[in-house]
């Protein structure tokens, strides 16, 4: 039988546990040595009257038990965190932490110079940690305390995460500026016809390929790349076509090799957000992190 009283440094260390997957992520996580996460979680299971977590290759692994446990220990302690966390004041003149935020290849070229112009100005002594963005890893990352927040095209995560709107995007194309075919405009039949460059889904950015699918129209993709950062200098000195969002388009067009073309399709815009899970101890500065990066971005 459970103790009427367990220490609740003892429930942060099988979060800690949980949500790292090993006991050397648990120990950096709560800032204790490997010994004492080790003798929290004897002492936990002890208390439980259960294993909690086996050793495997792939880490620990939670029990029935301690999957069951997770929920509720999370959101009370969460409950607790977020009280004790409106007494408290976060200081960004004099913080030296570290924030992680995951970001794409196009918010590091488009977005990150920006955000960092603005926290050396109000927070000139913290760090930021840039984790490159894996929209199928990013509901993870957050909601086990892996980043401290995302921002991009992640609309799928509303509902299940904290999030703020920055602003509304759409695609546009972009073209060398001295194509052969293409003049003042882009037709829908140059567009289908020329050759693309294409961005990996895992960018989050899929929408034009979706809607030609629904459309059933094929274009003819002879570059496929994992990221948009290269653009310019393919674009640039080819006769291939690619879409993009189109603040970066226009940024990437500033060079004067490459112009930005409207694409002869009806496309939805999309929204670039904020996102994040409140993560415990930590709130307020968290709450700061969120609203400088909201705050400065919709500005674009």
């Amino acid at each position: 039988m459970m103790s009427q009283k367990i220490d609740l440094n003892l429930i942060k260390v099988f979060l800690a546990i949980y949500e790292t997957g090993s006991v050397s992520g648990a120990a950096k996580r709560v800032h204790l040595t490997q010994p004492s996460i080790s003798y929290a979680l004897s002492r936990l299971r002890s208390l439980l009257n259960d294993p909690l977590f086996h050793r495997t290759r792939d880490g620990m692994q939670p029990t029935f038990s301690a999957d069951k446990l997770y929920e509720t220990f999370r959101s009370s302690l969460m409950n607790i965190e977020l009280a004790i966390a409106s007494t408290r004041e976060f200081n960004p003149l004099v913080s030296q932490r570290t924030f992680r935020i995951a970001l794409s290849d196009l918010g590091e070229v488009f977005l990150l110079p920006i955000l960092m112009k603005k926290f050396r100005t109000l927070a000139p002594n913290i760090s930021i940690e840039v984790i490159p963005l894996e929209v199928n890893q990013v509901e993870d990352w957050l909601v086990k305390g892996r980043i401290d927040a995302a921002v991009g095209n992640l609309t799928f995560l509303k509902g299940k995460v904290s999030s703020l709107s920055i602003f509304e995007e759409f695609y546009a194309c972009l073209v060398c500026s001295n194509h052969p075919r293409i003049g003042k405009t882009l037709t829908l039949d140059q567009f289908i016809n020329e050759h693309h460059v294409s961005v990996s889904r895992t960018t989050g950015h899929s929408i034009v390929e979706d809607i030609l699918k629904k459309l059933k129209i094929t274009r003819h993709v002879s570059l496929t790349i994992p990221h948009f950062s290269v653009l310019p200098s393919i674009i640039s000195d080819s006769e291939v076509i690619a879409c993009l969002p189109s603040r970066v388009a226009g940024m990437f067009a500033q060079n004067g090799n490459t112009r930005v073309m409207d694409i002869p399709l009806d496309l939805p815009t999309f929204e670039v957000g904020v996102y994040w899970e409140n993560q415990l101890e930590d709130t307020v500065a968290q709450q700061w992190l969120t609203q400088v990066i909201q705050c400065t971005l919709s500005e674009l």
